[in-house]
């Protein structure tokens, strides 16, 4: 509206429409404290449905500081004990390494110690994922049927960012969900409706944070061997650690490696080594 309609107008809702998603923000709202931000607005049979903005909390007290070890011997070294509670990991690598199975691997340890995990699945096929699993001695269905693990498969543009946090929160709030991972950030990117990669990414993992959520994140690099690249979309800054794979060529084979890059609460072995499935 025009600044005479501004001035005299007690609210100001805002309402826009783009990239295949309805958004609804509150510019003003005399007498009354509002949630800032673009939040997603659904119309439907249903009615009207609007999803905030994720804005982070600070950090709540009482969580235990733990470390979840994958299970692996040589990888917890590398890692001095495992992923600590609170904390983001990214897995970064190229397409077929091993990043989504070594995430699996850490959730099998949380449910052996009767955490629950949920994965969101941008990219692969459920039935798929489960039997892939399941050849390399992570059972995924009896982790399911157990109640310890949850396999969220999710569609292209089936959610916007906010529609997928409020999905996250119900997630880690109403079931008690200790562990998250997201399968992959590329798939997210390409997936979820709207432009909003990074600052989404960060009210996401700030919430993992002050919720106490240990979050494992994968991320898919473009390059195959040569020189070495942590991300295609500059996301290494969101994560507390970051362990990267990468494909070496060694008399005509190709090698699978694996190395900490960063680890912001403890220390870290900083050694190359090789790694098979």
């Amino acid at each position: 509206p025009d600044t005479d309609l501004q001035f005299m107008s007690d609210g100001i809702i805002e309402l826009n429409r783009s990239d295949r998603s309805r958004t609804l923000t509150v510019n003003k709202f005399r007498g009354s404290n509002y949630q800032e931000g673009n939040h997603s607005l659904e119309i439907s049979e249903g009615g009207l449905k609007v999803s905030p903005w994720l804005i982070p909390e600070k950090a709540e007290e009482g969580f235990s500081k733990e470390s979840l070890a994958s299970g692996i011997p040589e990888v917890d070294e590398m890692l001095h004990g495992g992923l600590e509670t609170g904390t983001v990991t990214l897995f970064t690598g190229p397409s077929g390494v091993g990043k989504t199975s070594l995430a699996l691997q850490f959730a099998k340890e949380a449910a052996g110690r009767g955490d629950r995990t949920a994965v969101y699945n941008f990219d692969e096929d459920t039935d798929l994922l489960n039997s892939r699993s399941e050849a390399i001695n992570i059972p995924i269905g009896r982790m399911v049927e157990g109640g310890n693990l949850v396999i969220n498969e999710v569609k292209p543009l089936e959610f916007t960012a906010n529609q997928f946090a409020q999905r996250v929160r119900k997630e880690v709030e109403q079931e008690g969900t200790k562990i998250v991972v997201l399968d992959s950030v590329n798939g997210y990117d390409l997936g979820i409706k709207g432009k909003q990669l990074q600052k989404s990414l960060y009210n996401l993992t700030q919430y993992f944070r002050a919720k106490g959520i240990t979050a494992i994140l994968t991320n898919e690099v473009s390059k195959i061997t040569g020189e070495f690249q942590a991300s295609d979309m500059d996301i290494t800054v969101i994560a507390d650690n970051v362990v990267f794979f990468r494909y070496l060529e060694i008399e005509g084979k190709l090698k699978k490696a694996i190395g900490v890059l960063k680890k912001r609460v403890s220390d870290f072995e900083r050694s190359l080594r090789e790694f098979e499935i």
